[in-house]
């Protein structure tokens, strides 16, 4: 049978059983001669035996797959472990994580109110704190593990989907995929968020296949730890669980169906309920994971947004761009335009108020934004907020090796949901995944690590497409073949469309200079506040930091030089505290440089 007719058809794209049995039958597994096949048993045997060979070639390509992922991000580690400053040190989001984190091994298990980021990832990292110490290269040598195993649960998903051959593609894809490797050395949520939602994924595919309670219960703890890791997942438990009741086939009575669909929510239930609890006894608060729902919804909808994340201005008196800090600022500005104490879920709502006063005055300019959001969630730029990559390149030299980018992945992987929609109730785990994380990114906006677990369940579609494509052009179906080569060439123009003004790349080398700070790198935090003033001159934050760095690093005159031009800055934007700061440094500097009395 060609490629073509293979992959056109159903008779290789289906599920595990069909799989075995196809081996079996067609003699790709060739599970022994005809007398074996024909004695002591007959097809049944054929059959045994084409399972005993289907999993040991599959264990055989899983291991491969999981040992070359796990390779190349080690290697991506070591180099980071040699020029990367923010190897130890962790940043922004990471730093309020590494703090939680070690509050938590410290016994702290309360904390000061309600939960304002979603707390399984400070769990994660207190729970390799606890054997290691606190070690952020040891948090991150664990997460390479998880990527390799992420690596491994798409190629899983794909072989369930489809056949081997797509889901050694889509293994081979997983593994050079270059912002998966790239996180693998950050300190970020969607280290531990991919790993379970490909895992969901498949766990659910498998249990609407295959229902047992046992089956739900994993879909349900596996859910259960995403919602955790960020709540937005919870949007998929409402599919899943009607779709149990009314649309799983198979010949269960409605009691059956209820009763996985119970299984399926009370394990989620048992996982999210207790955060809720500790929500309302220390915060009194009935919060049900944490409070940045109203503040993002806002972000994502205010009149200046652009469907990225972008750091609000709401008339604070301090930079807006970490997580503890944009908490503080919504919940002050909330506070003092209604004029009384809030609790945090009454700051969310006055927030998310906030965003639909912002909807309701331009209605039209908000369609336009959710037109641009979803464009967006499948555009090739990489939207960061946090880390770089573009920076982390030149600490990596895997991330300079030409990799495979979501340009690449989304052109097929569009190609391969709309050859595969007929097929929409088999992928339904799947498909609802990445709905829901398409849902978020429209609600609010879109970010790289936020959409990577849509992406990367997005790879065995395109690995689909590219397999269509391969087996129309050895069959020489022409016709069908120019259909697919033209939508793959209009999807590449679509996901590249230059929608991004990239213009944050300064709080890349902006924070790569407090990096250098911080661990007292003086020419090299020069450098890189130098390069980052070259991208946005008018930042006083940048402005102000490098004057320290001068000043810390000896560079006196340069120093004065550059306090002025914060005086000077201060002085145009109305800043008090700039103008105080820069002249206290300026008198010290200048009484230094001045000759003592003979």
């Amino acid at each position: 049978m060609s490629i073509g007719i293979t992959i056109g058809s159903k008779s290789v794209a289906g599920s595990y059983n069909q799989a075995v049995h196809e081996d079996a039958t067609h003699g790709r597994a060739e599970p022994g001669t005809e007398s074996e096949r024909t004695a002591g048993g007959g097809p049944n045997r054929a059959v045994g035996n084409a399972l005993t060979t289907w999993l040991a070639r599959d264990r055989s390509v899983a291991l491969t797959i999981f040992v070359c992922a796990l390779v190349l991000r080690a290697f991506h580690l070591h180099a980071l472990s040699i020029h990367d400053p923010f190897y130890t040190i962790a940043s922004v989001d990471g730093a309020v994580y590494d703090a939680w984190a070690r509050e938590l091994v410290a016994g702290d298990w309360r904390g000061d109110g309600v939960l304002f980021l979603g707390p399984l990832y400070p769990m994660f990292m207190a729970s390799v704190y606890s054997i290691f110490g606190p070690s952020l290269p040891a948090v991150k040598m664990i997460q390479v593990v998880l990527g390799a195993l992420s690596c491994v649960l798409v190629w899983g998903l794909a072989r369930e989907l489809f056949d081997r051959h797509i889901a050694a593609l889509t293994g081979l894809a997983s593994i050079l995929y270059g912002m998966h490797v790239f996180y693998g050395g950050t300190t970020m949520i969607v280290n531990i968020q991919v790993p379970l939602v490909v895992g969901l994924a498949w766990a659910s595919i498998r249990a609407l296949h295959y229902p047992t309670y046992r089956g739900w219960a994993l879909c349900g703890l596996l859910l259960g730890l995403s919602a955790l890791a960020r709540q937005t997942v919870l949007l998929l438990a409402p599919v899943l669980a009607l779709w149990v009741l009314f649309g799983m086939k198979g010949d269960y009575s409605f009691g059956q169906r209820f009763a996985f669909g119970s299984t399926f929510g009370v394990v989620i239930c048992l996982l999210v309920l207790p955060f809720t609890f500790k929500n309302y006894v220390v915060g009194d608060d009935l919060v049900l994971l944490n409070s940045t729902g109203g503040a993002n919804f806002y972000m994502g909808n205010q009149r200046h947004a652009d469907g990225t994340w972008q750091i609000p201005s709401i008339g604070w008196n301090v930079r807006v761009d970490n997580p503890r800090t944009m908490r503080d600022a919504f919940t002050g500005v909330a506070e003092r335009e209604t004029g009384r104490s809030l609790k945090p879920s009454e700051v969310s709502s006055y927030w998310q108020g906030r965003g639909v006063d912002e909807i309701r005055a331009d209605p039209l300019k908000w369609i336009r934004l959710e037109f641009r959001k979803a464009a967006l969630f499948v555009n090739a730029h990489e939207v960061w907020n946090n880390r770089s990559v573009e920076v982390s390149k030149r600490f990596s030299w895997v991330l300079r090796l030409p990799l495979v980018s979501l340009g690449l992945i989304a052109p097929f992987a569009l190609l391969g949901l709309i050859l595969t929609a007929g097929r929409w109730r088999e992928f339904l785990p799947v498909h609802g995944a990445i709905g829901a994380y398409l849902i978020a990114s429209l609600l609010f906006f879109v970010l790289s690590r936020y959409r990577m677990p849509a992406t990367f369940l997005m790879l065995p579609f395109a690995a689909f497409a590219a397999f269509e494509l391969a087996g129309l052009l050895r069959t020489r179906a022409w016709a069908p073949f120019a259909i697919r080569a033209v939508a793959i060439i209009l999807l590449g123009f679509f996901v590249h469309l230059p929608l991004v003004n990239e213009d944050r790349m300064h709080m890349a080398w902006y924070n790569l200079g407090n990096k250098y700070r911080e661990l007292e790198r003086w020419d090299e935090a020069i450098n890189a506040y130098q390069t980052s003033l070259e991208e946005n001159p008018q930042s006083i934050s940048t402005h102000n930091n490098i004057a320290i760095a001068f000043e810390l690093g000896g560079r006196s005159e340069e120093a004065i030089r550059a306090w002025q031009q914060v005086e000077a800055l201060g002085q145009r934007i109305r800043s008090a505290r700039h103008i105080d700061r820069a002249k206290r440094h300026l008198r010290t500097l200048q009484q230094a440089a001045e000759p003592a009395p003979l």
